[in-house]
């Protein structure tokens, strides 16, 4: 079978484990990075080859079948957009964007080229997860009144002090947009579509940290 031509775009700490698994089953072609340090550290240690542009790298690796989008958040969809007009199917990690006009835009233009767009979420293939999913669906569990989802996560300071985007409201988007869409998605996947919605939010402990909620 031949194998899968992927590029990752963006060589910072969730592209390595992009890599691995591209290692696993495909080939890492090509890297890129604006911080030059990062590209030349991933591209070399799979024999990849390096940009600075992402311009320049849809324009020249021509044979690629997969463009996977490991940028900031708030890059995700102008990235996700340019790579499916170069005629690549787009693999980009969550959260799929900032604005639910934004993910629209990436799905339009998915359509208009053909491409598929994934969007990772990869919490719905944890074992303990796929059980409950089974037991739903079978009815074993009878007619489902209430669910409830909790997530503690801690980042420490260190985790937005070393970032330019981390912590910043328009860029990085909160926490919804982080690690608890991963639980978003599994709502809709176990139960389907959420009908109304209330919230209470509110930053108590990092409002020198970050611009958004941590509860």
């Amino acid at each position: 079978m031949k194998k899968i031509k992927f590029a990752i775009i963006g060589c910072g700490q969730i592209a390595q484990r992009h890599a691995e698994h591209i290692g696993r089953m495909g080939i890492l072609s090509a890297v890129c990075d604006i911080n030059g340090a990062r590209a030349d550290k991933l591209g070399n240690k799979y024999n990849a080859v390096i940009y600075k542009s992402i311009d320049t790298l849809l324009r020249q690796e021509g044979d690629l079948n997969v463009v996977s989008i490991c940028t900031p958040n708030y890059l995700h969809e102008v990235q996700a957009r340019q790579a499916l007009q170069a005629g690549f199917h787009v693999l980009c990690e969550k959260p799929m964007a900032i604005h639910v006009s934004d993910c629209k835009m990436m799905i339009e233009t998915a359509k208009l080229y053909n491409r598929h767009l994934f969007v990772v979420h990869q919490n719905r293939f944890n074992p303990p997860v796929q059980e409950v999913k089974k037991l739903i669906d079978k009815g074993r569990l009878g007619k489902i009144f209430s669910i409830q989802v909790n997530c503690f996560w801690n980042r420490n300071f260190k985790y937005y002090q070393d970032s330019d985007w981390r912590g910043d409201k328009e860029k990085d988007g909160g926490t919804l947009f982080t690690i608890f869409s991963h639980f978003i998605d599994l709502l809709y996947w176990m139960i389907g579509e959420v009908v109304e919605v209330h919230s209470m939010l509110g930053n108590f402990k990092h409002p020198l940290t970050v611009q958004f909620e941590d509860t």
